[in-house]
């Protein structure tokens, strides 16, 4: 399988039928065996159709001896089911740190539909709020236990092959959110990233696709 689950469809039938009936015979497997990865879970339900290589063709176009091509795009899928279990895994005393939550998309807050980024991207799901690294790595103790986004990590990496799941702690440059990054009073051990007058880094799951 390819970095984004792509699957290519190749079919060969009776060659007795005409080619309308061949090209007709091929969609319908074609859309049949689709269908039956993305009920099965082994592929995600959001994918670009690629006939005889044109982008957005219907299945029914494609020639006699043409090439039918799925190219799935998991990051939807998993970045939904990603804040899903994090907001689930949060502590929610007062329920701020849960709603906190957000998605940035190649740098960017992403504030369209999840179901929409594209295949390519880099996907970032973190809490920018100033106590999140505290929570995530045990500094503060709350109703739940420490590596939230570790948690959501090893799920989300079993649940979704086809992607790289990473998490790393990242800065939030001056302008993406109101109010980041938040700068250390005090500096905390020896990491000169943990100096006294630094920004905070923050805890993040990042999702990329599989080259």
């Amino acid at each position: 399988m390819a970095n984004t689950f792509s699957r290519n469809i190749r079919l060969f039938a009776d060659k007795a039928l005409s080619d309308k009936a061949l090209s007709g015979y091929l969609s319908k497997i074609a859309i049949e065996q689709r269908n039956a990865l993305v009920r099965s879970g082994e592929s995600p339900s959001n994918w670009i159709t690629y006939v005889d290589g044109v982008k957005g063709a219907p299945e029914y176009s494609v020639n006699p001896d043409g090439v039918i091509l799925y190219h799935f795009n998991a990051l939807p899928e998993a970045t939904i089911q990603a804040v899903t279990l994090a907001m689930q895994r949060s502590p929610v005393r007062s329920g701020r740190y849960r709603r906190a939550w957000l998605v940035v998309v190649n740098g960017k807050v992403w504030l369209s539909d999840l179901s929409a980024i594209p295949p390519g991207s880099e996907v970032m799901v973190l809490n920018p709020e100033p106590y999140a690294r505290k929570i995530d790595t045990g500094g503060m103790k709350t109703s739940v236990p420490p590596g939230i986004v570790e948690y959501v990590r090893q799920r989300i990496l079993r649940r979704f092959p086809t992607l790289t799941v990473e998490r790393a702690f990242v800065n939030i440059p001056p302008g993406m959110l109101p109010g980041a990054p938040w700068i250390l009073r005090r500096s905390k051990g020896h990491s000169k990233t943990r100096q006294a007058g630094q920004p905070i880094t923050y805890p993040a799951l990042i999702l990329t696709e599989k080259e």
